[in-house]
């Protein structure tokens, strides 16, 4: 019989040690992942690829999704995690351009548009999904008011528009903004803004919910009106405008512009503020399918379930400050501050998202009325 000396036995102990516990990792990895996930995994490698086009993520968000897809399914440092950042207009154009072309550059595409994504389902445009996760998102989508097509359309996350001001600047000092009618104050005259219905479907569909939940929106653009606001179109710069004084307050913003300003600069942290309305938020969901015919459809599916899992959604709740729909969750603590408490949040939906889109023409036309 061969002997072995201490030293020989420390390290086969060690290496032993070591497989036991690569064993027990692995298999806790793969206890973690649906029986739907480990289906997709084998056919998303070979694949190696997929590109996701959206309006909301920006490059820190992109790059830890990235990672965290390929790390929790272990797809290998060589898999390529495309994330494509365009406007909400821009993001639906391209999608209806390569469905109308039948040649796609995208996988997987997410964007606040139910009517686009009803009408693209009926064209059978979508791959049929099958997730181990969805029903995990039933009583908040319900509660939400939200829209959702399963197994074609899911909603897994949504923003929602809110009062953001600068304390800092002149006659701003005692803002306090709770309510529409704190919005359209007379002492706000020459300090805020009017977001653009006719460049934003987003903005157009909170207007046409508001309106619907018992909100006066006729009366509410001439007082708006009165205040002299300047009219701006996207949530980004017109963060910019606020924090430069030029005009204070904009009444419909994200708590997430304000969130990844002061990761930058952590003073505006002491006079940036973030209102809500009593009258209650409407959230604006966001809808995710895979294209039927693009390159990387298993990969596209598996990049939907990381997007529905509670890890790939602290992934992009912590860079974004949005919401994840997903019943009883918890923001990671870095963003819980720049978000409400859903269950404690008066949450406002629409009757029929769908259908919303007929009633574009005459809500922009009648906001055109004080602001063109």
């Amino acid at each position: 019989m061969r002997s072995y000396s201490p030293i020989q036995k420390i390290w086969t102990i060690v290496i032993m040690a070591a497989f036991i516990s690569l064993g027990v990792a692995s298999a806790a990895i793969a206890a973690s992942l649906t029986p739907q996930e480990e289906k997709l995994i084998r056919g998303a490698k070979k694949e190696g690829a997929v590109a996701f086009l959206n309006p909301l993520f920006s490059d820190r968000t992109s790059k830890r999704l990235k990672a965290g897809f390929v790390k929790r399914y272990g797809l290998g440092s060589n898999f390529d995690l495309k994330a494509i950042r365009k406007g909400t207009g821009a993001t639906v154009a391209q999608v209806r351009q390569e469905m109308k072309a039948n040649k796609f550059t995208v996988d997987v595409h997410l964007v606040s548009d139910p009517g686009f994504f009803a009408a693209a389902s009926k064209r059978g445009a979508y791959v049929k999904l099958d997730s181990g996760y969805w029903k995990d998102f039933t009583k908040t989508i319900k509660r939400a008011g939200q829209y959702s097509n399963y197994p074609y359309v899911v909603t897994p996350l949504a923003y929602t528009f809110q009062p953001i001001w600068n304390s800092s600047c002149p006659g701003m000092a005692d803002v306090n903004i709770t309510s529409y009618a704190d919005a359209v104050d007379p002492k706000l005259k020459g300090k805020t803004i009017a977001s653009d219905l006719t460049k934003s479907a987003t903005y157009t569909n909170t207007t046409i919910s508001l309106k619907e939940n018992g909100i006066n929106m006729s009366a509410l653009w001439p007082k708006l009106k009165a205040l002299a606001p300047l009219v701006e179109f996207r949530t980004e710069p017109n963060m910019q405008i606020v924090i430069n004084c030029e005009r204070p307050l904009d009444m419909w913003n994200l708590s997430g512009r304000v969130y990844q300003n002061v990761i930058k600069k952590p003073g505006l942290a002491k006079i940036l503020k973030i209102g809500s309305y009593k009258e209650g938020q409407v959230m604006l969901g966001n809808q995710v399918s895979v294209l039927k015919g693009s390159p990387h459809p298993n990969a596209g599916r598996l990049l939907v379930e990381f997007l529905l899992s509670k890890e790939g959604a602290d992934v992009y709740v912590e860079g974004e400050a949005i919401y994840s729909f997903r019943d009883g969750y918890t923001p990671p603590a870095k963003a819980a501050p720049y978000l409400l408490d859903l269950g404690k949040t008066k949450l406002l939906g629409m009757q029929d998202w769908v259908a919303a889109r007929k009633k574009f023409k005459s809500t922009r036309g009648e906001w055109a009325k004080f602001f063109k």
